[in-house]
């Protein structure tokens, strides 16, 4: 929604006499709310999934050149992840937003992204709460050291810091994490 929308809606608001700074965002916010949905991926979802984790890596690493093509992304994610993983989808209007593979036999938060447009929204923790569900066993993820807001993340929903490695794929330092429910937050 555009400046001028939440302008006249805050206006709209002030002619009522209602609420002060905070509760009039609070309001906006609920009224232009999207609905989340979390699905399984399917087949058909290969294309959309890729280019929104290439897209999404690509912008949260913008100095970076990740060494592997776009091709052997889209082969790592159908032969791996499609394989060994569960992966759920999120989707706003029909849209894949974000998405997160989860390797249950390993206990392994493989990947987690979501659209660089729709985040601080809710949906990565929707999806991450999905995993602890399926995992009451627990958790471990590596997340690169340099990727402060993904970190800052996991933290706040009860991840750990168990060591340091370096990243197989793009030979950037790691960080490794863990969850259990004993660790856990409640949010």
């Amino acid at each position: 929604m555009g400046c001028g929308i939440r302008a006249l809606f805050v206006g709209f608001l002030d002619g009522l006499g209602w609420g002060g700074e905070t509760e009039k965002r609070d309001v906006f916010k609920l009224f232009t709310m999207k609905v989340i949905t979390i699905r399984s991926y399917k087949p058909s979802d290969l294309e959309s999934v890729v280019q929104l984790w290439y897209k999404t890596w690509h912008q949260t690493f913008p100095h970076l050149q990740h060494p592997q093509a776009y091709s052997v992304w889209k082969e790592r994610f159908s032969h791996e992840f499609v394989r060994d993983g569960e992966i759920f989808l999120a989707e706003v209007e029909k849209q894949i937003v974000g998405f997160i593979v989860l390797i249950k036999d390993k206990q392994v938060l493989s990947q987690l992204f979501i659209d660089e447009k729709y985040q601080r929204q809710g949906i990565g923790t929707k999806l991450l709460n999905r995993a602890k569900a399926l995992s009451p066993q627990g958790l471990k993820l590596d997340a690169l050291r340099e990727n402060i807001k993904a970190r800052a993340f996991y933290e706040r929903h009860g991840f750990k810091i168990a060591g340091f490695s370096i990243n197989e794929f793009n030979g950037q330092p790691n960080v490794e994490y863990y969850w259990t429910p004993e660790n856990a937050v409640s949010h």
